[in-house]
Formats: structure tokens, C-alpha cells, sequence
């Protein structure tokens, strides 16, 4: 059952900085200053494009071609110090497989996973070291470094579904189909009882919950929330969802849940916390990419959105409270 209306505690305004067209495709994107150690200026939008080409942009001059990948189109970028040097390092994820890694604008290896890769983390040890993951379209999970592989599973039954729009059955017994994933602290003592009456005690004060839950964007346009390895009907954003991300305000109070990001089938990006809608903004075209990154280095994130019209869009924020 969807959540009845409630008392919205925030509201969000947002205020397009700047906007540029360009002549590629955008498949990704990600926010810092690739190869350089001094991090102090501005950071630039890096774009993973069709073509195999990882463009860089910001507000003060033209979109240049950064680097070439010699392969098939880009759907990950991450930035990193992989070497250890200082300087931010990047991992490119193709439509091959392939998974290259450069630093000062040079090859440092490549890597075939023999399926087209679908995201890259970074995992920090507490020595100071890092792995990279690869996730790929046939449900791999690979973990390596620059010249040795780490471990390796396979969720493919699972990852399968959720790559071809597979159907998972809720509680009710009705069948949805999963786009994305988030996890996060969306969920507080409050909306937990109106799910699981019993498993919580009760608060004077919602508060957010002290263990992570996962999100997952539906086919159907709704948002599910998952709890006990039980499937629950959140809210309705409307749209066939193609993504949905984790927002969190530095001007959060500590408490406070995380606030979530949709987008899919529509010309719009809408924006939830505890299960209300919180913020909208309209755009020229479906929303293809989105990510958050700290622009300006005013020391608060930007919003910044890849239409299917190829435009980058700059977003800043204010919240409001209630």
C-alpha cells in the first residue's frame, strides 16, 4: 500500500547555473580534475561518449576531447588515485569489456572481461590501498588493481533480471520489473512501523534507521523499498523509471533520512524524501546520465544531468525547511 500524505519537512529549490550542447551522446558522466594533484580550482565534467571518447567540460571553456579509449562505447567512468602518486587517476568501462586504466593521460593497463561493463567502484582498506569492481552485463563481479586480479563471483541469475527488465514479485503477489538500484538510509522509525508494525519501537521523533536499505526503480513507475528480504511498494514518482540515486543535503540534520533522485521516461527529474515529493525541475529531453559533483568549489554538490538531446545541464540547490 502507498504511503498517505504526511507533513513534508523539506522542500528544494533548484537553479540551472549553466547549460552547454554538444555533438556526442552522453552515456555517463563523473565530476574532478583527471591527472592533475592540485585539486583547488574548479572541477570539470568528464563525459563517457558512444564513440569511446571521454570528453571534459566546464562553464569557462569549450567541451575538449580529453582521451580516447580506442574502444566501444563508454558506460562508466571513475575517477581515483589508482597509482598512489596524488593525481586522480581514471577507469574506463566499455560496451567490449573492457576496462582500461589511465594516468597522465597514458595507458596504464587494459583488462577483458569478455562482457559489456555496467558500473566501477572503488573499495579502500584501512592500510590505504584500494580495489577496483567491475560489474559486467552477465552478472560478474570482478575485483582487481592495476596488474593483478583479486577475486571474481557471479550473481547472474539476479544481475540477468535486472539487466533485462527481469520481473521480481512483491509481497502482494504482483509481478514488477527492476531498472536500478540505491541503497542508502531512506527509511525512518515512523514509515518502518507502517510496514513492519511490530519489528520497531516506538519514537517521539521519526528518526532515520540505523541500517541501510535498498531502492529499486520500477518499469511501473513506482518505487520499492526492500526490508526483512521482503519487496514493498514505496511511491509512485509516475514514469517508467530508469534511474534513481542518493541525495543527501549537507544541511541535513544527522537523523534525517537521505533524500532519493529519479528520472526515466519523461522530461523531468523529481525528487523524494521520506516517500514525498519534495522538488521537480522540467527539462528539454529525457535525462540519460546524472550525477552529483562539487562544480564550482563553493564546498556544496551540483546536480548535473545528460539529456538524450546530448545537453549538459548544471544545477544548484537551496532547502527549504518546513
Amino acid at each position: 500500500m502507498y504511503m498517505d500524505s504526511q507533513e513534508i519537512k523539506h522542500t528544494l529549490e533548484f537553479q540551472k547555473l549553466w547549460s552547454n550542447r554538444l555533438s556526442d551522446s552522453i552515456n555517463c558522466l563523473a565530476v574532478g580534475k583527471p591527472f592533475l594533484e592540485d585539486l583547488s580550482e574548479e572541477n570539470d565534467i568528464l563525459i563517457g561518449t558512444t564513440a569511446g571518447r571521454v570528453l571534459i567540460l566546464n562553464q569557462t571553456k569549450p567541451v575538449e576531447g580529453l582521451l580516447e579509449t580506442k574502444g566501444g562505447s563508454i558506460q562508466s567512468i571513475l575517477l581515483h588515485d589508482l597509482t598512489g602518486f596524488g593525481a586522480m587517476d581514471l577507469a574506463v568501462g566499455d560496451c567490449d569489456g573492457i576496462v582500461t586504466l589511465f594516468s597522465r593521460q597514458q595507458i596504464l593497463s587494459k583488462r577483458d572481461f569478455g562482457s559489456a561493463i555496467t558500473d566501477l567502484n572503488i573499495h579502500g582498506d584501512l592500510a590505504g590501498g584500494c580495489e577496483i569492481i567491475a560489474g559486467d552485463i552477465n552478472g560478474n563481479l570482478t575485483s582487481f588493481q592495476q596488474h593483478d586480479a583479486l577475486w571474481k563471483m557471479n550473481i547472474s541469475e539476479e544481475s540477468a533480471k535486472l539487466a533485462t527488465l527481469g520481473v521480481i514479485w512483491d509481497e502482494y503477489g504482483m509481478s514488477f520489473s527492476v531498472r536500478r538500484l540505491a541503497h542508502g538510509n531512506f527509511l525512518n522509525s515512523t514509515d518502518l512501523r507502517r510496514f513492519v508494525a511490530h519489528s520497531h519501537k516506538k519514537s517521539t521523533r521519526p528518526q532515520k534507521l540505523d541500517f541501510q536499505q535498498v531502492l529499486m526503480a520500477g518499469k511501473d513507475g513506482c518505487v520499492y523499498i526492500m526490508i526483512d528480504f521482503e519487496i514493498h511498494p514505496w511511491f509512485r514518482v509516475g514514469f517508467c523509471l530508469e534511474r534513481i540515486m542518493r541525495f543527501r543535503p549537507s544541511t541535513l540534520e544527522e537523523g534525517e533520512t537521505d533524500m532519493v533522485i529519479c528520472t526515466g521516461h519523461s522530461n523531468e527529474v523529481m525528487i523524494y524524501h521520506d516517500g514525498k515529493q519534495v522538488s521537480h525541475i522540467r527539462t528539454s529531453d529525457w535525462p540519460h546520465a546524472i550525477t552529483l559533483g562539487d562544480i564550482n568549489a563553493d564546498g556544496q554538490d551540483e546536480l548535473i544531468l545528460g539529456l538524450l538531446d546530448y545537453t549538459v545541464e548544471v544545477y544548484e540547490w537551496k532547502i527549504h525547511k518546513n
